[in-house]
């Protein structure tokens, strides 16, 4: 997937020990979900493997507490060549 960086594993998936991501492509990623309880539109949490080169896809960080988005901090470094 080209939001997440793959390079030091699979992202998981935060808070659902009952799904896995095992694959993933340029547009997609897949999880399977063996009890089938994903229904449509459901949004699931994923922990990148490796967050330095995900973060830099993005222009924000967004912080999130309690299901609310509290901040937002631009990453201003993002697509630089040092």
């Amino acid at each position: 997937m080209k939001a997440l960086s793959v390079d030091s594993g699979l992202p998981k998936v935060f808070g659902r020990d009952d799904l896995k991501y095992i694959n993933c492509s340029d547009e997609h990623g897949v999880i399977t979900d063996p009890d089938g309880a994903l229904r449509l539109n459901d949004k699931l949490k994923l922990i990148p493997g490796h967050c330095d080169p995900t973060c830099n896809l993005f222009d924000w960080y967004v912080g999130v507490r309690n299901g609310r988005v509290e901040s937002l901090w631009p990453v201003t470094a993002r697509g630089m060549c040092l």
